[in-house]
């Protein structure tokens, strides 16, 4: 009787672990492709500030009375 109670408890055990494991390669799955998306974020950040920062060049130029 010991013996299939063990079984019993080593298998809910596995079956947790099991689990467990599932969850995590989706978690880390999910953190990949965040990091992924953070990336291209970051990128079209640096190109939007470099767009502004031409833009506000031009209409400086624009702007200032000609010599």
């Amino acid at each position: 009787m010991d013996g299939l109670m063990f079984q019993a408890v080593g298998g809910v055990i596995a079956l947790l672990l099991t689990v467990i494991a599932y969850f995590l390669n989706l978690l880390i799955q999910d953190f990949r492709q965040l990091n992924k998306e953070l990336s291209k974020l970051k990128e079209l950040f640096i190109r939007l500030e470099a767009e502004q920062t031409l833009m506000k060049t031009m209409l400086q130029r624009t702007r200032s009375p000609p010599v």
